[in-house]
């Protein structure tokens, strides 16, 4: 059985020319137009005309490659194929480079990755199969000087219903507005439309997303105090309860060995904690809904009325309760089998970008470093940070249960899994798909890194 691909070229695009019956990488490109330079992949829409960058182009043409050799130049075009022959419909988000390298093998690949079988061809005959890997695809980044509205309806007259600030990302659902030029977007609990020119998308996101990563000192004490500068013997200048979290702005270590934060305090203050009595964790910003922004409105009034608050109505506590793990691991292979457990009982969870909570949902690497952060394990929030420092590489020969998988193309990361042993990831693949278990070679592996050991 011949096989024919026909591949919608979408996301990041490579300019190319027209093409007839050459070839890239062992398959026969059968039909191939201009392109525009590049384009979201929700403006691919069927031959309508879509805008980019204010400018009207033509619609992104289908590429069809015929695997095989033997399939035909109309039949393919005419979505036909000869006895025997199927047509596969691979949409490509982010493969696109993988896709003319490697040709036949990366689809043959995602073949194998879907468990289509030629049964599964015959009763299907176009099957689409969407590469839900690069979780960036459809992720936006805020890219405001403060803060853009967040709308009811694809237009400035409709009801605002929440904020999105600079750098909070958001999932893009969908193209809207008469012009195509807003974009529909979820955002933590905050869902609307947005103008799509207030945002870094795609692999534009991809290439921003470790400038967006916010972090936090959370105070791990029951109270801690705020002080002008860093050291016991400066004034505090206000307070934080345990649980509570301030933006950490720097690092400062002191010639007798303490560690200070720099934190933003309120929104005109700053001030200095102790480093001893925190954890430093590293989110994504959302959008936040009306409701959102008023509790926040109040609990920053509550904050800056602490600093009129003195230390004898309101006293520092540095006490650190910590709650032990329920189980001693005496070996590592006895701790890699429990964060793998772990991980499991989310299995069918929610995707969410920049999502913060494993049981409300989150990404790729919000799924791997709050699986870890469990353990006692800090992690960067990005894959590309998990890549490049997340405990140490080995190579995939060596992977053992636990470890973390990153995949991409070229130098850059766009996602992480764990590894569950016989070749198998578990992972939160996309917003369509959540939390499920792949093949753990499905594609380009980047990099393996041991974090246990």
């Amino acid at each position: 059985m011949s096989v024919a691909c026909i591949c919608v070229l979408t996301g990041s695009l490579y300019c190319m020319n027209s093409f007839a019956w050459e070839e890239i990488a062992g398959m026969k490109v059968v039909e191939a137009k201009d392109y525009m330079a590049k384009a979201p992949r929700t403006h691919v829409d069927g031959g309508e005309d879509v805008s980019v960058s204010g400018e009207k182009e033509q619609a992104l043409p289908i590429v069809v490659a015929d695997v095989s050799g033997s399939q035909s130049s109309e039949g393919v075009n005419n979505m036909e194929a000869d006895s025997g022959d199927r047509l596969i419909k691979v949409c490509l988000s982010g493969g696109i480079q993988e896709f003319f390298e490697r040709g036949t093998a990366y689809v043959n690949e995602k073949i194998e990755y879907y468990g289509l079988s030629e049964e599964d061809l015959g009763q299907y005959g176009a099957m689409e199969l969407l590469e839900e890997e690069n979780e960036y695809a459809d992720l936006a980044i805020a890219n405001v000087d403060n803060y853009v509205n967040v709308r009811a309806e694809p237009n400035t007259d409709s009801a605002i219903v929440g904020k999105i600030y600079r750098g909070a990302v958001a999932h893009v659902l969908a193209l809207a507005g008469e012009e195509k030029d807003w974009f529909q977007i979820a955002s933590g609990n905050a869902q609307g439309y947005i103008k799509a020119e207030y945002f870094f998308y795609g692999e534009d996101a991809l290439a921003v997303i470790d400038d967006y990563v916010t972090r936090y000192a959370v105070v791990k004490a029951d109270r801690l105090n705020v002080r002008e500068n860093p050291g016991t013997e400066f004034d505090r200048i206000g307070y934080i309860d345990k649980g509570e979290r301030a933006k950490l702005l720097e690092h400062t270590a002191l010639d007798n060995g303490e560690e200070w934060i720099k934190v933003q305090y309120t929104d005109n203050s700053v001030g200095y904690v102790s480093a001893e009595y925190v954890n430093i964790v590293e989110e994504f910003v959302y959008a936040k809904t009306l409701e959102e922004e008023e509790k926040e409105l109040a609990e920053k009034r509550a904050l800056e009325a602490r600093t009129q608050i003195p230390e004898t109505q309101a006293a520092e506590n540095t006490t650190v309760n910590v709650t032990p793990p329920n189980t001693d691991y005496s070996t590592n292979e006895e701790l890699r089998g429990e964060i793998i457990d772990y991980a499991m009982q989310y299995l069918g969870n929610k995707y969410v970008h920049g999502g913060q909570t494993l049981a409300g949902g989150t990404d790729c690497s919000g799924f791997t470093s709050l699986i870890y952060a469990e353990f006692g394990y800090s992690l960067s929030r990005t894959p590309g940070g998990q890549l490049s420092g997340a405990g140490r590489g080995i190579d995939y020969s060596e992977a053992q249960p636990g470890d973390i998988i990153c995949y991409g193309s070229g130098s850059t990361c766009t996602h992480v899994a764990l590894y569950i042993g016989n070749g198998q990831i578990i992972h939160a693949a996309n917003p369509n798909k959540g939390v499920v278990i792949g093949n753990a070679g499905y594609t380009t592996i980047l990099g393996v890194r041991n974090v246990v050991d």
